[in-house]
């Protein structure tokens, strides 16, 4: 039987291993969000949007819903959409800004980065696949889930809601923000693997809030869920204006992102450049 001096060891060993993975649950949380500042009062704040729910299948398109993203389209001009290299601020809630580039392409690809003082922050998403790396260099992976959201919503919205047989569109009325009825549409899409074959037929969906007089997409909802113990699941609600026109299209220029109620930070972007075909390697690192 192990002395009592070896049971204490042992109890200190467990007790730090339990520590070391739920900091990097917490982590891992906070670097999706770009942010490594985030406040833990953030984790509990209540939210002023419902959580997105999902059904399990695709390819089914609410009439109401497959209007509106039609008449979005139409809106910001995205037909011709292939991707976009942007350049900007973006700015925590201290007040510090930073300068940051934003690479999207496609609905899979999405990558921000964001110039620190020590070095550069950088969080690149490939389908479901997703990286981040720490200015000081450290790395780490997200769940396939959260990197299957993407930084932002408006890509997927251009490129798979209206034609993709991977993606439902649930139509949910007018829902109530801040005094403004919006048109509240459910995007549920297939979590998918670098190759495009479904992972284990996950599905994952993401909210958005659409004024119904403009048709421009004012609000994304969704779920953020981390692996490790703790399993919760965070609300991130990114915000959407200032929309500006950069070669025919109509492409927010202030992008605000929130989590669990909480503003994170705010990008403002300044120079826009579409169809820049980045390589695929831009994403990864």
């Amino acid at each position: 039987m192990p002395s009592n001096r070896e049971q204490m060891k042992n109890r200190v060993a467990q007790f730090a291993q339990r520590k070391a993975i739920v900091q990097s649950s917490i982590g891992a949380v906070i670097l999706w969000s770009v942010l490594l500042l985030m406040p833990i009062s953030a984790l509990t704040q209540e939210q002023s949007f419902p959580l997105p729910s999902t059904t399990g299948a695709v390819g089914k398109k609410d009439p109401g819903a497959l209007t509106e993203i039609k008449a979005h389209l139409l809106t910001v001009s995205a037909a011709g959409w292939q991707d976009l290299q942007a350049t900007g601020t973006l700015t925590y809630p201290d007040g510090n800004p930073h300068p940051a580039t934003l690479f999207l392409m496609g609905s899979r690809y999405s990558r921000l980065d964001i110039e620190m003082g020590s070095g550069v922050r950088s969080l690149r998403l490939s389908g479901f696949v997703g990286s981040y790396q720490h200015e000081k260099g450290n790395q780490g992976t997200l769940p396939s889930a959260a990197s299957s959201s993407g930084i932002v919503a408006f890509p997927r919205v251009w490129t798979d809601a209206e034609a993709s047989s991977h993606v439902s569109l649930y139509d949910q009325s007018s829902y109530s923000v801040a005094g403004q009825n919006l048109h509240r549409v459910t995007m549920e899409y297939a979590i998918e693997s670098a190759t495009g074959v479904g992972l284990r037929n996950r599905t994952a969906a993401t909210d958005l809030y659409f004024d119904p007089n403009s048709h421009l997409l004012l609000h994304s909802v969704d779920a953020v869920t981390l692996n490790g113990p703790m399993h919760q699941t965070f609300i991130r609600v990114n915000t959407y204006g200032d929309y500006e026109q950069f070669s025919g299209v109509k492409i927010p220029t202030s992008i605000k992102q929130y989590l669990n109620g909480q503003l994170q930070w705010t990008l403002q972007l300044s120079q826009i450049t579409i169809n820049t075909a980045p390589p695929a390697h831009t994403f990864s690192f």
